[in-house]
């Protein structure tokens, strides 16, 4: 079992297993953009402490046997949208429209919609 040395702001090195640290990334669009985050409780005083991260410093950690969760960009952030983006008028034009089609006001409160 591999040993990974971490830095807490209060006691300085404590010696951790793979199991007692924690590797989160928050993926963005561009790679760039994304978070990277490792944590682990202080052996010795017991502080939570999160560190940001490099992707060397995340794959290290994986090489270890850290458990990396990753949180991915939903499909709807990469597709392309076109025109402009709705506005309030927009949306009370579209209540308002709502309001003048009973059908479908009919099967939204069926639907128990508000």
């Amino acid at each position: 079992m591999a040993t990974i040395k971490a830095t807490c702001p209060m006691c300085g090195d404590v010696d951790l297993g793979p199991r007692q640290v924690q590797v989160l990334v928050v993926e963005a669009i561009e790679d760039s953009e994304s978070r990277r985050t490792y944590s682990f409780t202080c052996t010795t005083c017991g502080d939570h402490v999160v560190k940001v991260a490099d992707e060397d410093t995340v794959q290290l950690l994986g090489t270890a046997g850290v458990k990396i969760e990753r949180v991915p960009v939903p499909d709807e952030a990469r597709e392309q949208h076109r025109g402009r983006p709705l506005g309030y008028d927009d949306l009370l034009d579209f209540v308002l429209w709502l309001d003048t089609h009973e059908a479908i006001a009919d099967e939204l409160a069926a639907a128990n919609w508000r």
